[in-house]
């Protein structure tokens, strides 16, 4: 009789037994186990309004307050037989970025990346795996430490995406809104836009206090780029896991003698959308914009092993007001529009909220994020660690 409680004890046993072998019959038999799937290889655009794809909604220029605006705005929809008459809706091309105005466009830069080049290797990129997180108006501080628009610091979204995907390549677009870009613009354009015994030229007031900001910027800039490094590494990543790219900035504007308007008149500013004087476009174009590209390759170049994308002539000839191109016109739809040969590929000068918003104003459109997407994507396919995107014309 004292045999059954250890017959019970041994037939209990032999049940866990079976049941562990039917539960996990690969481990029980000594087979291997299956691996881990790999995490899918990505690309991330960090930075400001020039890489979150800010003007993608305009494919052109095009002055006119109705409908598709000469099918230029990619935001029209519901529009009548001749496109006079239309509803906009501007989260068709910014997304839900549209709320806060970060202005993620769907035609951003970092979309037209298919494929990166990393180690010898060449990695395609899937569509979902081209991630923007910049964000129209961020500074470095916006980067590093500082919640922008309701959304964490970048270098935080960074890490989020480090551990969810394999990262290939990162590139960074900052320090415009450092040296206050804008406000340069906005002076610019207040100067002409007076009658000229009030007005004034900017880059007289402003020309000897820019080297000054773009110096403390390229220290910003550093900092930067320490910190990618820093968050890659903490998330496991060796430096030559992925490539690190920083980009300068493209010209919006020509130079004052290649601008199709006169100097002497008003349309540069009520037709053109341009309006600047000649000798503060040619400081521009051959002073400032310069100076900020040079003071990212000495940036890269300090912190090592960072990549140089070089936008200075990415829109060279298409600029806003540049000859050899033109506004599209009566007649050009969203069906036909003008081709992106004969079109602008930067947003001009909006002066009021009739046509989308000012802070569209002198940024890459839709064509002009194209051009630059292409260069990346260049650069991406080859081990370049510099690549400057040359003049379209």
């Amino acid at each position: 009789m004292r045999r059954l409680p250890t017959l019970a004890w041994a037939t209990g046993a032999v049940a866990a037994l079976l049941g562990a072998l039917l539960a996990a019959p690969s481990a029980a038999l000594g087979e291997e186990a299956a691996p881990a799937r790999a995490k899918e290889p990505a690309v991330i655009s960090l930075g400001d309004s020039f890489i979150s794809g800010e003007a993608g909604r305009w494919q052109g220029n095009g002055n006119t307050l109705w409908g598709s605006r000469y099918g230029t705005d990619l935001a029209a929809y519901n529009c009548d037989s001749w496109e006079i008459s239309c509803s906009y809706d501007p989260a068709r091309v910014y997304g839900s970025s549209y709320a806060n105005e970060c202005n993620r466009s769907v035609g951003a830069e970092i979309h037209h990346l298919s494929a990166v080049r990393v180690g010898g290797r060449t990695y395609d990129i899937d569509e979902d795996d081209r991630i923007n997180i910049a964000c129209s108006g961020a500074t470095t501080d916006d980067i590093l430490n500082t919640s922008f628009k309701g959304e964490r610091p970048q270098i935080e979204q960074l890490a989020d995406h480090a551990a969810a995907k394999d990262i290939k390549l990162i590139v960074l677009s900052i320090g415009g809104n450092d040296i206050g870009f804008g406000k340069v613009i906005a002076n610019c354009v207040e100067g002409f836009s007076l009658p000229s015994y009030a007005g004034w030229h900017c880059n007289k007031s402003l020309g000897p206090v820019m080297p000054g900001r773009i110096d403390a910027m390229r220290t910003k800039v550093e900092e930067v780029l320490h910190a990618i490094r820093g968050t890659m590494s903490d998330a496991g990543y060796r430096d030559a896991d992925y490539r690190l790219v920083l980009q300068t900035y493209p010209s919006p504007i020509p130079r004052g003698a290649d601008n199709r308007y006169p100097e002497t008149s008003y349309a540069r500013l009520n037709a053109g959308g341009c309006p600047f004087y000649n000798d503060d476009s040619d400081w521009a174009r051959d002073t400032l914009v310069p100076a900020i590209a040079e003071s990212h390759e000495r940036a890269a170049a300090n912190v090592g092993g960072v990549g140089l994308l070089d936008l200075q002539d990415a829109l060279d000839g298409h600029e806003v007001c540049a000859k050899g191109v033109q506004q599209s016109v009566s007649g050009n739809t969203l069906a036909n529009p003008l081709p992106k040969a004969e079109s602008e590929w930067a947003r001009f000068i909006v002066s009021g909220f009739t046509q989308g918003e000012r802070q569209e104003s002198m940024h890459p459109n839709f064509y002009g994020q194209q051009e630059m997407g292409g260069c990346l994507n260049d650069m991406a396919g080859t081990a370049a660690d510099t690549f400057a995107c040359n003049s379209p014309v």
